[in-house]
């Protein structure tokens, strides 16, 4: 169940409140063509995926925010739930600073963004007009804020909406920027290190090195710079002197932040967490509870705990009982193995990947990793497929096993006490290897044709099988690894490297096809009455039979992994988060996800698109709009005795990322309805609670709620 807190404020006063139609509500709109951009939401990593480039804390409105690639924000009042928020921009962001309560941001090509709700970012401006340069850091005065970047640029803001480009003096990338004590510290390449009083007028400063720095801050009278192989540098008069941190950190490796935590110190990086307690410093990851080695780009300092964020959204917390050393926990235990391939049978998904991982779901939201036989232990899975009789999954070394689709009794104790024995399927979820292996060289293509299981790899193997267990090896006249196969009413099409393409009228025989490319044709699908066959390049085919094919434009030199078709729009997927869309799989429009990340493999049951990559990134987007009414299963109503307000609590029921806002009338004898605050439905739990603060200073006698879904 979401834990949502005032998130929002209505202006409006209230005495009494009465709810239409007996707590239900309503939709607003109908089923259309696909709405862009489309809506993407974390089903793994949790909380999210994102690389947390920088996060800051402030205990003055109790919020966090993290920032990330692609325009990501993220926020919480806990550092437990991060809920997402909408930057309105899809730059990548670098930076984030409190300015008083106003939260900035900055980011790639000079983007500047501030709010003062964090329902609410909006662009502050450039007054020397817009930049190439990425604006790297932050860091704010009472009076200023500071942003430094590519180039020397150094920007100064007295509201955090309207900033002016500063001469620092020097032309260096600055990558890091602190205040304290007065002064503003910038470091960046080369060993860097500019300071200022005022934001404007810049001095440079002797380093003493000559390495990359990358991040700046202060605390307690002491400045602190780290950067790449370990180096920490230390000032304790106002940034104009530098010394090595004496006692030696032991880090050898980049350093990206460092932190304050009550008299404790932090330090982390690349493969770095290192702590200094008690005039020692520990290395955090050799110890058997510390937190996972990962790369780690920014922290949060606080008496005896440590939050410390990195690449895919990593996040471990640090907590330090009766002066005892540290001991870590990690906020969520998801699987970041690379998956390689999805594919959705009726009522599951599933998802494969390396280090032997297999995950299904049953509704894209809630994934869980199954065993496999310990024959396929060691196995990296790069395809997957089959019916909803038999799931066959294949790799690395002629690695191959199957799931059929058997039923077992499960045991379980109801609300009630009773003791209840059900059937359940364990099609996805119980896995046998195949043994012996039927071939020693890779494995990835998997379809299913006129009875026939059908498996492709490495040097044009082709292997087909009745049942999944006796194989029977196929010629296929290619020496090409074929990384996909696709049946389609005229019979069964495989493509790989090379422009690759054979074909087979019964799965048996085959031939081989010219496709007019020497482009590697990933992955090929039967979509909406056509094949198509994306690959190296950005290369797009298309054919009625398998036999002609036709070159699309496809407008990007990305490597395409995968595509799928869902409500009348072809979806492409491939490196570096490239997302394409099309209603005629001829003419594509770049879209893109939340996140860099490369995608591999795409899958859909024809209402939500689910993709996956790298580091066991699972996309979900709700394609097409689930137009369940939003129900207000309960509220209540109280006054607030210390602030003369009043607060309505409200339990809302619907459907995973269902968005809507909360609206509402003065009484029946209007029908003018005023638009509320926007919420949603982030997990599979389908309730929200929101609470609500009100001026109650001249209320109405009545008024009236409804849930209005919005796309």
């Amino acid at each position: 169940m979401n834990r949502i807190g005032q998130i929002g404020r209505c202006p409006r006063t209230l005495s009494r409140v009465f709810l239409l139609a007996s707590l239900c509500s309503w939709s607003a709109f109908a089923v259309s063509d696909v709405t862009f951009p489309l809506r993407w939401r974390w089903s793994n990593p949790l909380p999210h995926g994102n690389n947390i480039v920088d996060m800051t804390y402030s205990a003055l409105p109790g919020l966090a925010v993290q920032v990330t690639e692609r325009g990501q924000i993220y926020t919480t009042a806990d550092l437990d739930l991060w809920l997402p928020r909408d930057s309105g921009v899809t730059n990548a962001l670098r930076a984030v600073t409190f300015f008083g309560t106003r939260v900035v941001v900055t980011g790639e090509s000079g983007v500047v963004l501030y709010a003062d709700s964090v329902d609410d970012f909006r662009a502050g401006t450039l007054t020397d007009g817009p930049t190439i340069d990425w604006l790297e850091a932050a860091a704010a005065s009472q009076s200023l804020v500071v942003a430094v970047g590519d180039n020397g640029a150094v920007y100064t803001s007295g509201d955090g909406i309207n900033w002016k480009r500063q001469n620092s003096g020097v032309t260096d990338w600055l990558r890091g920027v602190a205040f304290g004590g007065g002064t503003f510290v910038a470091a960046g390449e080369t060993g860097t290190i500019i300071t200022s009083s005022n934001g404007t007028n810049w001095t440079r400063r002797t380093s003493g090195t000559g390495v990359d720095l990358n991040r700046v801050s202060f605390s307690t009278g002491t400045w602190t710079v780290v950067g790449d192989g370990g180096v920490t540098l230390v000032s304790s008069s106002a940034g104009v002197t530098w010394l090595p941190q004496i006692p030696y950190s032991g880090a050898t490796n980049n350093l990206f932040f460092a932190a304050q935590g009550g008299a404790d110190r932090l330090l982390v990086g690349e493969n770095e967490v290192r702590v200094f307690d008690n005039g020692l410093w520990s290395d955090e990851l050799a110890k058997t509870n510390g937190p996972p080695p990962w790369t780690y780009y920014a922290a949060i300092g606080r008496p005896d705990f440590f939050l410390i964020a990195g690449r895919t959204g990593l996040m471990a917390e640090g907590y330090q009982v009766n002066g005892d050393p540290y001991f870590w926990l990690p906020s969520s235990a998801s699987i970041r193995n690379w998956l390689w391939d999805v594919v959705w049978i009726p009522n599951l998904y599933v998802a494969v990947g390396d280090l032997a991982t297999v995950m299904t779901s049953g509704n894209g939201v809630d994934w869980s990793p199954e065993f496999v036989p310990d024959a396929m232990t060691n196995s990296i899975f790069l395809g997957v497929g089959g019916t909803t009789n038999l799931l066959v999954a294949v790799g690395n070394q002629g690695s191959l096993m199957i799931s059929p689709n058997n039923t077992t009794n499960v045991v379980f104790t109801n609300q009630m006490g009773n003791v209840i024995t059900q059937a359940v399927s364990t099609l996805g979820v119980i896995w046998q290897a195949v043994v012996p292996r039927p071939t020693v060289g890779d494995l990835q293509g998997v379809g299913y044709f006129n009875g026939l299981y059908i498996v492709t790899g490495t040097g044009g193997t082709v292997l087909t099988s009745p049942d999944g267990t006796n194989w029977t090896t196929r010629f296929a006249p290619t020496s090409k690894l074929l990384t996909s196969v696709a049946s389609f009413p005229g019979g069964v099409v495989a493509t790989g490297d090379d422009g690759a393409i054979v074909t087979s009228t019964n799965g048996t025989n085959w031939e081989s096809q010219t496709s007019g490319t020497l482009d590697w044709l990933y992955r090929v699908r039967y979509l909406n009455g056509q094949l198509i066959t994306v690959g190296q390049n950005g290369r797009i085919l298309t054919s009625s039979n398998g036999t002609n094919w036709t070159s699309r434009t496809s407008g990007t030199g990305a490597w395409l992994n995968d595509v799928t078709f869902i409500a009348g729009t072809y979806f492409a997927v491939g490196t570096q988060g490239t997302l394409l869309s099309s209603t005629d799989s001829v003419n594509w429009t770049n879209r893109g996800v939340i996140t860099a990340k490369s995608l591999y493999s795409a899958a859909t049951d024809s209402r939500q698109l689910i993709v996956v990559g790298i580091e066991g990134v699972i996309l979900r987007s709700p394609v097409v709009p689930d137009l369940t009414p939003i129900s207000i299963l309960s509220y209540a109503h109280a006054g607030d005795t210390n602030s003369g307000n009043v607060q309505n609590l409200y339990l809302f029921a619907g459907k995973t990322d269902q968005r809507f806002t909360l609206d509402y009338r003065e009484g029946f004898d209007t029908n003018v309805w005023v638009t509320g605050p926007q919420l949603e439905f982030f997990d599979s739990s389908g309730t929200l609670y929101y609470l609500e603060t009100i001026a109650a200073t001249n209320a109405p006698s009545t008024e009236f709620y409804r849930g209005t879904l919005t796309p």
